[in-house]
């Protein structure tokens, strides 16, 4: 009874966590670099961290100031800049400009998204009643939470890769080994994988609510093309919903034996 009550606080009450790593956000136009005019030898700039840094390294012999920060030479140096968000900017450097525009881009279709994600819950729900589509089920989906997680860290530049992980993971670092725990119970053929993945299921929708805007907007912050993202999230929430659902079906029927 005390597990069953822990694991209900859980889902009712998930720890806090960043849709995306290092509290990166989906967006619709991205920053970016055009070049350094006149150009500065050894010196170069790039916009990092989903459009909202701008970083400088300096491979040149003189130390430069750009924004206020002064670049000793094989240093860089990232920092926020409110002139990043202009259709077209420019930040003096030493005796030249870094200059940049801002790119748009059209949002996904959040319908199809929804449609795909609604699929995934309905063929969830199916497959985990056998034994073995109940392992397989529970492991896709945790696999595609774990994923999502290391390629949103992965797409932030600077931080301890440990912590950001952490960040974007919250409720995940508790239900990826209860996803372990239910899968080989389900393969002994236990009856306590049903609700244990009933509840995994749960948590990693409640989880995955935040990432409901990779669905509504063009650029993701993850390390990899935003649709393979996007599939990630789907099978997080659809697949999780399946679980859910379907897991709780199985422990009412064992329950009825």
């Amino acid at each position: 009874m005390r597990v069953l009550l822990a694991l209900l606080v859980m889902v009712l009450f998930p720890a806090p966590a960043h849709a995306h790593a290092g509290g990166l956000v989906p967006r619709n136009e991205l920053s970016r670099v055009v070049g350094i005019s006149p150009p500065l030898d050894g010196v170069s700039a790039r916009v990092v961290n989903h459009g909202t840094q701008l970083e400088v390294r300096n491979g040149g012999r003189e130390a430069l100031t750009v924004a206020g920060h002064l670049i000793a030479p094989g240093e860089n140096v990232r920092f926020r800049d409110d002139r990043l968000a202009g259709d077209r900017w420019e930040i003096p450097i030493g005796a030249s400009v870094v200059q940049g525009v801002v790119e748009r881009y059209p949002p996904p279709p959040v319908w199809l998204w929804m449609g795909v994600v609604a699929v995934l819950a309905v063929a969830g729900a199916w497959v985990v009643r056998s034994r073995w589509g109940l392992v397989a089920g529970v492991g896709v989906v945790a696999l595609a939470h774990v994923v999502h997680a290391v390629g949103s860290t992965l797409a932030v530049t600077g931080g301890a890769f440990l912590p950001l992980f952490l960040g974007a993971s919250g409720v995940g670092v508790v239900c990826w080994p209860l996803a372990v725990v239910a899968g080989v119970a389900a393969a002994r053929g236990k009856s306590a994988a049903s609700f244990v993945a009933a509840v995994v299921g749960a948590m990693l929708v409640v989880a995955g609510i935040p990432d409901f805007d990779s669905f509504r907007f063009a650029q993701l912050p993850f390390a990899g093309p935003g649709v393979v993202d996007r599939v990630l999230v789907a099978l997080t929430l659809g697949g999780g919903a399946g679980l859910a659902v379907g897991g709780f079906l199985r422990m009412r029927k064992e329950l009825a034996r």
